[in-house]
C-alpha cells in the first residue's frame, strides 16, 4: 500500500491494513519495517488550521524499493506531500464505503492516463442500491490550481471522450476542500460548450457521505 499511494501517514495504514484492530499492532508493525529498510519515515502530517504536528508518514525504505523491484536507484521524497496523502485519504473513504456495504470496489487505478487527462484515481464502482456500475475519474484539488489549470484539465478530458478512448467514458469528479473552492471549479464547469456532463465537482466530506450511504 504504501509503495502503491508513495507515502501513507500511520493512521491511513491502519484504516486500509488493520481496521479492526489498536494502535498498538500497527505502531509495532510499522516500526519493524521502518527496521529492516522497508519502510522509512518522512516526518509527521500537519493537522488542523495551525499546522500542528499528527501522524508519521511513510515511505518505501531501500529494502523496500528492492523488494517492489522498483526500476531505477533508489531515490527517497524529501518532504512531506499533501496531495498523495489527500489521494490517499479519497481512498480510504471510498474503502469505508465498501466496508459499510454501500458500494463494491470493482477495480482502482493511481494515475492511469486517458488520452492526455491523467486522474489521480480511477475507480469503477458497484453500487448496491441502484445494482449498477459506475466509473469515475477522480481529481483531488486542493485549491492550490488556478482556474486556467482547470480549464486545461477538463479540455484534456473532453478531447478524450470526443476521441471515445473509455466505453463507458467515466464521470470526471473534482473534489475540492470547500465551498469557496467548489464554486470557482463550477463556474469553470460552467463556461465549457462540450461535454458538460461528464463533469462535477464536489467536497471530499460529500464523497464520503454520499457513498457510505450508497448513493
Amino acid at each position: 500500500m504504501v509503495g502503491r499511494f508513495h507515502q501513507l501517514d500511520s493512521t491511513q495504514v491502519a484504516a486500509l491494513v488493520f481496521p479492526d484492530t489498536t494502535a498498538t499492532p500497527v505502531d509495532r508493525t510499522l516500526a519493524r519495517l521502518v527496521r529492516t529498510e522497508a519502510l522509512s519515515r518522512i516526518g509527521r502530517r500537519a493537522t488542523g488550521p495551525q499546522g500542528g504536528a499528527g501522524a508519521y508518514v511513510y515511505q518505501l525504505g531501500p529494502r523496500g524499493w528492492f523488494l517492489l523491484q522498483r526500476e531505477g536507484r533508489y531515490r527517497p521524497y524529501r518532504a512531506i506531500n499533501s496531495h498523495m496523502l489527500k489521494v490517499a485519504d479519497v481512498y480510504i473513504d471510498l474503502v469505508t464505503a465498501e466496508r459499510g456495504g454501500g458500494i463494491k470496489i470493482l477495480h482502482a487505478e493511481l494515475e492511469q492516463p486517458i488520452g492526455n487527462a491523467r486522474p489521480d484515481l480511477t475507480v469503477e464502482l458497484g453500487l448496491v442500491q441502484q445494482r449498477q456500475k459506475t466509473s469515475y475519474a477522480i481529481e483531488v484539488d486542493l485549491g492550490s490550481e488556478k482556474p486556467r489549470i482547470i480549464a486545461a484539465k477538463c479540455a484534456a478530458y473532453i478531447e478524450a471522450f470526443r476521441r471515445g478512448l473509455r466505453d463507458p467514458f467515466p464521470y470526471v469528479l473534482f473534489l475540492v476542500p470547500d465551498e469557496w473552492r467548489k464554486s470557482e471549479v463550477s463556474r469553470v464547469l460552467g463556461r465549457l460548450t462540450e461535454g458538460r456532463e461528464v463533469f462535477s465537482v464536489g467536497l471530499f466530506t460529500e464523497l464520503a457521505a454520499g457513498f457510505t450511504a450508497g448513493t
